[in-house]
């Protein structure tokens, strides 16, 4: 008897969507009474087919990689994914593993050896998908012109009223103003969100009562408020757009392809301050000098607020990030200097070779390459095994055009498929040789690495992020040690 795995989705959490699930989930049972097979696992999404985050199809995967169903059934294939990438990979994975798939439409049913549209109905999909993209940005481009903002969230100062920007009646716009006079007058925009976050002022995602909202201002808050238009009265809408259905990645639309409609709303402040704090911000990230990264920068951190450790040039030290930023009010110093961090590293390691077993150590070192290169050895042989797959699934759309089972439109975009897979596999398996040669080079250096690490100046940094894997700073300075080989420890202060 198959165990069966069906899955169902719906785009969108409405509740006329409810019906949909109800009426998959009664068709599932149905086929599988008539079928005399069992139901084991029922996977529910509410989330797009193209690029949503979907936990039950993850689900769904990990648990065709375990073997835990036989049969895969949903309603059509548009349910499981409309990304033709994506559909081909969960194919893969289900002939690889034995598994079946089973739509409910007939279209596909690879118990009965009808797979012969799999590839064109993936391909239909995403058209539809694309399709229905296009029309959506249409008729949010056609609202933009018509001055309705076309976004979820607001710009911070603004609330939507009708489907336009209407100014808050509190005190967000007077804050708006504060930041453009703050910044023109010279004030970085670290500082302005340093300010803004002891005085409380709340984060423009406390204000639309953001779950988990972030209590403090950020330098790129700041920012984004600076660079938005809509402050000076105008709507500007499509600034960006997604590079296709199937991705979340977003391009920056040039000024002059934007939807501009002047005038379609209050304005916060004037176009020449808005015009005038574009032109300083081009002018700062032009003279602006790259922050110098020091040895315990992003190591060190402090361990009663969990912000990472500043260095401080004066004393040569690293004090905690709050209290560089905000001062008392958020936390202490827990000022440490860095010569004494560095002794400190020093002779803790050096105290736990003093007490080590180095053949054991080698050993249990060996043990774990081996055990990698092992590991590696059954990647390898899964990922030929995929390009076996992919290379006779291109020998089978050839087949097909030439049986006249494929149109040739079809037939391209199917071998273009198989062949950006292929490209992938080669590469993940090119990594894994590269891989089994360091580890084979490590192991025949390592009693060396060890001393060379610990007495050179010049490769401390490499043993600090080698070995190290948190330090964390004490009030009265003293550090606790996190290796990635041993539990943490607190080490001596000099």
């Amino acid at each position: 008897m198959y165990k069966v795995g069906a899955y169902a989705r719906v785009s969108t959490q409405r509740e006329e969507q409810r019906t949909s699930i109800e009426n998959q989930k009664l068709m599932f049972e149905s086929y599988v009474d008539n079928n005399g097979w069992s139901l084991s696992e029922l996977y529910i999404d509410k989330a797009t087919g193209t690029k949503g985050k979907r936990k039950e199809l993850l689900r769904l995967i990990e648990d065709i990689k375990e073997k835990k169903i036989d049969v895969v059934l949903v309603k059509d294939l548009s349910r499981l994914a409309r990304n033709g990438q994506l559909s081909y990979s969960i194919a893969n994975l289900m002939q690889e593993k034995g598994v079946h798939i089973i739509s409910l439409d007939g279209m596909v049913n690879s118990l009965e050896g009808n797979v012969q549209n799999f590839g064109l109905l993936a391909w239909m999909y995403q058209q539809e998908s694309e399709n229905l993209s296009r029309k959506i940005k249409s008729t949010k481009e056609i609202g933009a012109i018509n001055g309705k903002y076309q976004g979820s969230t607001p710009p911070f100062g603004y609330e939507i009223v009708k489907g336009k920007l209407s100014i808050r009646n509190d005190e967000t716009p007077a804050i708006v103003k504060r930041i453009f006079s703050e910044y023109i007058n010279g004030i970085g925009v670290d500082t302005i969100a340093k300010n803004l976050t002891l005085e409380e002022v709340p984060t423009p995602a406390q204000v639309i009562g953001k779950k988990n909202a972030g209590v403090e201002w950020r330098g790129n808050t700041i920012k984004t408020i600076l660079l938005n238009p809509h402050y000076t009265g105008h709507l500007v809408q499509s600034r960006t757009s997604s590079i296709s259905v199937v991705s979340t990645k977003r391009k920056i639309i040039s000024k002059e392809d934007q939807v501009v409609v002047e005038n379609t709303h209050k304005a916060i402040i004037s176009k020449d301050v808005f015009e005038t704090a574009e032109q300083q911000m081009k002018l700062r990230r032009k003279n602006k000098t790259a922050p110098k990264l020091h040895l315990f920068t992003n190591v060190a951190f402090c361990k009663d607020c969990g912000k990472g450790m500043w260095y401080r040039s004066s004393g040569v030290r690293y004090i905690c990030g709050s209290y560089g930023r905000y001062g008392k009010s958020k936390c202490s110093s827990h000022a440490i200097k860095e010569v004494n961090l560095k002794q400190a590293i020093t002779c803790d390691i050096d105290n736990f070779l003093s007490n080590l077993d180095m053949n054991l150590l080698s050993k249990q070192f060996e043990k774990k390459i081996k055990n990698a290169l092992s590991h590696s050895t059954k990647e390898k042989k899964n990922i030929e095994d995929k390009i076996t797959v992919i290379k006779n699934r291109k020998v089978k759309f050839a087949k097909m055009l030439a049986d006249d089972q494929l149109d040739f439109d079809t037939y391209k975009s199917g071998t273009n498929e198989a062949n950006n897979e292929l490209e992938k596999l080669n590469k993940q398996k090119q990594m894994l040789d590269y891989s089994s040669n360091q580890n084979k080079v490590d192991l025949k250096k390592l009693h060396t690495d060890f001393k060379k690490f610990l007495y050179s100046e010049e490769v401390l940094p490499e043993l600090v992020h080698r070995f190290i894997l948190r330090i964390e700073i004490d009030s009265d300075g003293a550090p606790n040690i996190f290796y990635n080989f041993s539990k943490p420890k607190k080490a001596l202060v000099f």
